[in-house]
Parts: structure tokens; sequence; C-alpha cells
């Protein structure tokens, strides 16, 4: 099978692309094209797509990984730009090309993100409505330029809605433990808010899965055993052998923050009803076993 990801060197692309090795891989990055092995290929994807459009010429499968992350750089209008744009313009470059090559391959997968759904403590699958603030108005026009530009292209178009991705060498995780190692953990507010964790293994092992199925439509990549702040964050410092108690008042990260403060205040109870309909079994359902995993 061919299958080409775009935005593969990321640590989720990479993940992603060591558990695809048995295929051949087609990684459109902003590197220099490069043969990495007998499976394997780095093509530059720059603006002129007629010199690597031919790259997607039978493809079976195309994975859409792009976009600016959203906690790097503070929301200025010139950022949210950027953020916004850097989730477009891929899918703009990718459907360009295969227009050029009049070519639709099985399946197109394009990343959204859980921050499309309101806030909430009930639970929410992907019929739930999307929210209103910042993060919601990215995924819902994330998403639209998706099904725009793509429907039409693949039999079968998926929307995959990540959430907070575990991993013990980027992400949320990486830059946690520091702190909770010395004695800085904190919980955030009240400590009710849901943390849609999944571990990185999980969310490789989803789009695995979903090549190899029917299924078309938005999907959760979240656990089905996610926990609130207060419990991760306690659960996180046990991992750690370390105490917890800290607490940073809700006020203080808005006045810290921001705009911003959503992305840590927003509760996100979500649920991956459509995964689980499909028979997917989680390699990692409890944080206490991610944490072990990632930690030891």
């Amino acid at each position: 099978m061919k299958i080409v990801i775009a935005g593969g060197t990321g640590a989720l692309g990479s993940h992603l692309v060591s558990r695809l090795k048995d295929h051949e891989v087609i990684i459109l990055t902003r590197r220099n094209n490069q043969k990495k092995n007998q499976n394997i290929s780095l093509v530059n994807y720059s603006e002129d797509i007629n010199v690597w459009a031919n790259h997607l010429k039978g493809s079976d499968v195309i994975i859409n990984l792009v976009g600016e992350p959203i906690a790097n750089k503070r929301w200025s209008d010139k950022q949210k730009k950027i953020i916004l744009n850097s989730r477009l313009k891929p899918i703009q470059k990718i459907s360009d090309a295969l227009n050029l090559i009049n070519h639709n391959p099985k399946i197109i997968m394009s990343a959204s993100a859980v921050g499309y759904y309101q806030s909430s403590d009930s639970p929410l699958n992907e019929d739930s409505l999307p929210g209103k603030d910042f993060l919601s108005d990215v995924c819902i026009k994330w998403e639209k330029e998706a099904v725009k530009k793509f429907a039409d292209k693949t039999q079968q178009l998926i929307l995959l809605r990540i959430g907070i991705v575990l991993d013990d060498s980027s992400g949320m995780l990486s830059r946690l433990t520091p702190l909770f190692k010395l004695c800085l953990g904190a919980t955030i507010g009240n400590g009710r808010q849901y943390v849609p964790w999944i571990h990185i293994n999980d969310v490789s092992g989803i789009i695995k899965y979903l090549i190899s199925s029917k299924f078309k439509g938005p999907v959760n990549l979240v656990s089905p055993q996610i926990d609130n702040n207060l419990k991760f964050s306690k659960k996180l410092g046990r991992a750690l052998n370390r105490p917890v108690f800290l607490n940073v008042p809700r006020f203080l990260i808005k006045v810290l923050l921001g705009e911003m403060s959503v992305m840590i205040l927003k509760s996100s109870n979500v649920v991956p009803k459509a995964i689980l309909d499909f028979n997917y079994k989680f390699e990692f359902k409890k944080l206490d076993n991610a944490l072990k995993d990632l930690l030891s």
C-alpha cells in the first residue's frame, strides 16, 4: 500500500511512520528530498506543485497532519492567522496536486482536534456541538476546508479529532514532567475540567486501524477513560514519586495566559464513541498504565 503523510517529520508523524514501515511511505515535508530507506522517502512539497505532485500518483491513503503548534507562542492576531492558515493551506496544496494528476486515493485522513467541541463536563461524542472559542473556530474551519477540498476526491474522508497526545519526548507531558519532578506540579482551578489525553501508541494504532477499515467521518482520538485535571495531576505526581500540593487559581491562569487559558481551563469530556463502535482495542485505557509506560 502506498501512503502519503503530510507533516510526517513531527513527533506524531515520525511515530506513525515507524508503525507503517511495511508500506511504501511518502512524507511531504519542507525538508529536502531524501530516500530514507527502501520504503520511506521525504519529498519537499514546495509552492510549485508541479515539482512534487507526481509523488502522489498511485497513493492509496493520504494523511494530513500539518499545523502550527497552538501553544508555542502568545495568541496575537498575527499568530492566530498563522495557526489557522498553517492548517488550511496544506489542504489546498494537496487538493491542487490531486487535481493536477487526476488521482483519487481510497482514503484521505485530515487532522483536526478535540478543541472542536464546546466546554462540557457531560460526555461529548462525534455528534456533539462545536464550541465558540478560538480553538473551536479553528477546528470548524479546518474541517470545513477538508470536506470542501477532499470530499469529492476519496471514498473515505476521515477527520481525526485528536486529543492531548501523551509522549515522553514532546507535547504536554514532556513539559509537565520537569516541573512535577521539582515538586512544582499543580492542579488548575477546581481541577474538575476534563483532560482528553491519549497515548501516542493509540494515536498511531487508531490511524493504522482505520487504514484497513471502511470508516468515514469524524473520529475522536482520546482514551476511553480520561481523567479530570485533579486526578491527572495526582496520578502524574504518583508516577514520578512526587507530592502534588500546589494549586493555581483559575483567575491567575486567565491573567497570565489571557485567551490562551482556554487550553487549560476548558473541560473536554470527549469520548471515542466512533472508534469503539468500530471495535478498536486501546493499548492504553488507563492513565496510570500510560504514564508507567512513558516515564519508566
